[in-house]
């Protein structure tokens, strides 16, 4: 049985003009140990679904529908003391900005202390301080700087540091939103290489959610490609990344250049055919056509359907045929 199954979910968000949906009818499955990560552009959805994991949505958000089975558990079914239990226990979070997430008035180890006696109220605060300075060993920070302010650690000590908290309670799987924004890039291998080994010497199964496709394809087994909302492109890190199929997939990694070209500029994206707006397309059509420098006008007369292109290699492009 998979540690995590999404089934068919919706999420979205009410304001005053309207209500969006900003997760559209996602499913995927995550086993113990492996890791997934999720790409896209900025406001593609990708951190809503991390956040909808913990439920934790803003008071404006809201599940539409589907399901989310962890360990066996329906997690929308569960009272919110319950879920308060899960939380940090079972599911951690790297939350996005995470170097600015911390209380500046509060030293770094009491918040620490404080996560791990919040969920295990038989622990003593000098056992908790013990636990954070084994924590801090995995992650290589000196034991004495446990109780310092957040303003007297390094942007990479701050993040090193969230990992430890994530770690506090022993999780079965942690949700890294963008681990390692605004890191230098050699601080970025360090976080990234520290969260594999220890996913692996602890069997955690990850989910990375990130807009870098050079730390997605470094720290992730399988790859889910977004675009507003729904779910285009989904397989193995190397079936994604080196032989992707939806069109919106080879832009994204068009606009990614790196020395060794590693991902070559494919084709210049431009408007293929004339539509006004995807917003006047039914629901299930494709939210790319009017960008898809493939498409036809057939596009516009179907609905957008999943093709199986090998065993663990899916895209959701009624143009991809196997």
């Amino acid at each position: 049985m998979a540690l995590l199954e999404i089934n068919n979910l919706s999420i979205g968000y009410k304001t005053r003009k309207e209500t969006a949906i900003a997760v559209d009818k996602m499913s995927f499955t995550l086993e113990r140990g492996r890791s997934v990560g999720i790409v896209g552009e900025s406001g593609c959805g990708k951190t809503t679904i991390g956040m909808g994991l913990l439920r934790l949505l803003p008071s404006n958000g809201f599940f539409k529908s589907g399901q989310i089975m962890f360990d066996g558990m329906d997690l929308l079914a569960l009272t919110d003391a319950q879920m308060q239990a899960i939380r940090w226990k079972r599911i951690a979070m790297i939350f996005q900005a995470a170097m600015n997430a911390w209380n500046p008035v509060q030293r770094i180890g009491d918040q620490i202390v404080e996560a791990i006696r919040l969920h295990d109220s038989k622990i003593s605060r000098d056992d908790a301080v013990k636990e954070v300075k084994r924590l801090y060993e995995i992650v290589d920070i000196p034991g004495d700087r446990i109780f310092d302010f957040p303003h007297q650690y390094s942007g990479g000590m701050k993040q090193r540091a969230i990992i430890a908290m994530a770690l506090a309670c022993s999780p079965d799987l942690i949700i890294a939103d963008e681990p390692t924004t605004a890191l230098d890039v050699i601080v970025q291998d360090q976080i990234i290489q520290k969260i594999k080994e220890i996913q692996k010497e602890q069997n955690i199964a990850v989910i990375f959610i990130s807009h870098d496709i050079g730390v997605v394809a470094e720290a992730c087994h399988e790859i889910m490609v977004m675009y507003r909302g729904k779910l285009v492109e989904k397989g193995r890190r190397e079936e994604v990344f080196g032989a992707p199929l939806h069109p919106y997939t080879q832009a994204l990694l068009s606009s990614y250049l790196t020395l060794d070209g590693v991902f070559e500029v494919r084709e210049t994206l431009a408007p293929a055919i004339s539509c006004e707006s995807e917003e006047s397309l039914p629901e299930e059509f494709c939210r790319y056509v009017s960008l898809c420098p493939k498409a036809t006008e057939a596009c516009l007369s179907r609905s957008a359907q999943w093709q199986q292109i090998t065993p663990t290699h899916n895209v959701l492009c009624s143009l991809c045929r196997q």
